[in-house]
């Protein structure tokens, strides 16, 4: 199984859910995802590399992909462009299909 993270700014990212269990017990948490200041995590859906994401703006405008099609990164990586925005829309939800 994998994790799809989406950030409002379009970015997606894929990692094995693997690659979050909790090493130790210091309860400071684990980095998923690095993100610049102006953006912010929408969602992270959990799925098999056979299953498909969608991604959808406010605005309206949706894309949809085959989560296999996503590179595999690692857990502090930024991830990959996974839609382009129109000025002042961003990212509202993410789906696993």
């Amino acid at each position: 199984m994998d994790v799809v993270i989406v950030t409002a700014g379009g970015m997606v990212k894929r990692t094995s859910a693997d690659d979050y269990r909790q090493q130790g017990r210091g309860g400071g948490g684990i980095g998923a995802i690095g993100v610049g200041e102006d953006d912010k995590v929408v969602g992270a859906v959990k799925l098999s590399t056979e299953q498909s994401v969608m991604v959808v703006t406010k605005n309206g405008t949706a894309i949809r992909f085959a989560a296999g099609e996503l590179r595999a990164m690692g857990r502090t990586a930024r991830g990959v462009r996974g839609i382009r925005l129109k000025e002042g829309d961003k990212v509202v939800a993410v789906v696993a299909l």
